[in-house]
C-alpha cells in the first residue's frame, strides 16, 4: 500500500522564517523502484525547496549503498551513440556554454597559483583533490562514503578522514584553511545552516568557501519536473537557487562575493537524456501517476529546449549554480 504524506503541517523556510508551501510530489523513488510519494516544499519568498518529512540520518546513508553510484569509481562514462542532428543539437549548445566545473585551473583562475591550504567536504573520490594536490596546493578531504574514501585514498594518493559538514571529523577542525570546496554536498544534508557553521569555522580570516549545487530556477527542471537529471529525490534534500544559496550563506555570517552558474551543454547529452528517460519509466512503472509525469525526454524535446533557453538568462540556462563566500577577518577565530 503507498504511504499517504500528511501534508497539514508544512514545514518553516530556514531563510525567511515563513511556512512553505506544497510544491511537487515526487511519486516515488525511481533509482530504487518503490513507490512511497515525497512531498517537496517551496518557499517563494527566498526561492528556497526541500523534501519534509525528511528521512532519518541512517536512512540517508543506505542511499548512497548501490553499486553504480558515480563517487564509487574513477572512471567516466559516456554515451556516444549519436545521429548527425542529436550531435548538431550538443555543439550549438556547447558553442553557447559559458560555464565552468570545478578544476585546478578554475581554481587557478580565482584564487592564483600559489599553494594553499584547501579542504574539501564530500569530496568524493577526490578527483578535484587530486587534481589540486597534482598543481602544489596542500589538500585534505571529508568524504563519508567509505568506497569513495577507499578511492581517494589508494587511487589518488590523498588524505581524506570519514565525516560530513554536520559532524566533521577532529583531524580536520584542528586547522584552518585557505579554500574550503563543497560541491553538491549542502542539499544532501539533513541541516544547512549547521554545515554551513561548522564550514565557516573551519575558515582562516578572509578564507573562501566555493559553493556549488543544483539550480532550481533552470528551465530544464520546468521543462522536465519530477523526471529532472538534478532533482535526485530522495537523495537531495534541498533545493536552492542563486538568491536562497547567497541568503543562507549571508545567515550564517558568509559574505557573498561572486556567483556563477555552469551545466548547459551537459543538458543536451546522451548520457543526460537517457538518464531523465529511466527516471520517467522507472516512475511510469508505478502506474498510479501516469498522468501527472511530462512528457518523455527525447533528441526531439532537446531541440525544443535549446530554442527555449538561447537567449535566456544564466540563472534560468544552466543547472548549477556557484557562490564564493568570504569569512569576514572581524569573524569570531580560534585555531
Amino acid at each position: 500500500m503507498k504511504t499517504q504524506i500528511d501534508t497539514s503541517a508544512h514545514p518553516i523556510c530556514p531563510i525567511s522564517g515563513v511556512q512553505m508551501k506544497p510544491w511537487l510530489l515526487v511519486p516515488g523513488d525511481w533509482l530504487r523502484a518503490t513507490d512511497n510519494p515525497f512531498q517537496l516544499y517551496w518557499c517563494e519568498e527566498s526561492q528556497y525547496g526541500c523534501l519534509y518529512p525528511r528521512p532519518s540520518a541512517s536512512e540517508i546513508a543506505h542511499l548512497y549503498d548501490y553499486e553504480g553510484y558515480y563517487t564509487h569509481t574513477t572512471a567516466s562514462r559516456e554515451l556516444d551513440e549519436r545521429s548527425f542532428l542529436e550531435r548538431l543539437c550538443l555543439h550549438i549548445a556547447w558553442r553557447l556554454d559559458r560555464g565552468s566545473d570545478l578544476t585546478a585551473d578554475w581554481f587557478a583562475r580565482h584564487f592564483g597559483s600559489t599553494s594553499q591550504e584547501v579542504c574539501e567536504v564530500g569530496c568524493g573520490n577526490g578527483k578535484l583533490l587530486g587534481q589540486l594536490q597534482a598543481a602544489g596546493h596542500t589538500v585534505i578531504g571529508v568524504e563519508p562514503d567509505a568506497e569513495a574514501r577507499r578511492l581517494a585514498m589508494q587511487n589518488r594518493g590523498l588524505q581524506v578522514f570519514p565525516g560530513t559538514a554536520e559532524s566533521m571529523p577532529a583531524q580536520v577542525q584542528s586547522k584552518r584553511y585557505d579554500v574550503v570546496i563543497m560541491a553538491h554536498v549542502l542539499e544532501h544534508t539533513l541541516n544547512p545552516l549547521l554545515a554551513l557553521e561548522n564550514v565557516m569555522d573551519l575558515l582562516k580570516p578572509n578564507g573562501k568557501l566555493v559553493l556549488e549545487t543544483p539550480n532550481n530556477a533552470a528551465v530544464g527542471l520546468g521543462w522536465s519536473g519530477v523526471t529532472w537529471f538534478c532533482l535526485r529525490v530522495p537523495e537531495h534534500l534541498h533545493f536552492f537557487t542563486q538568491p536562497s544559496l547567497s541568503a543562507i550563506c549571508e545567515q550564517v555570517g558568509l559574505q557573498v562575493k561572486a556567483s556563477e552558474f555552469r551545466g548547459y551543454c551537459r543538458q543536451f547529452s546522451p548520457p543526460y537524456i537517457h538518464t531523465e528517460r529511466q527516471i520517467w519509466e522507472s516512475l511510469n512503472s508505478l502506474g498510479s501517476c501516469r498522468d501527472d509525469l511530462p512528457s518523455i525526454n527525447s533528441s526531439q524535446k532537446a531541440w525544443l529546449l535549446l530554442l527555449r533557453t538561447i537567449f535566456a538568462r544564466e540563472e534560468q540556462k544552466y543547472d548549477c549554480v556557484r557562490v564564493i563566500a568570504e569569512r569576514q577577518e572581524s569573524a569570531k577565530y580560534a585555531k
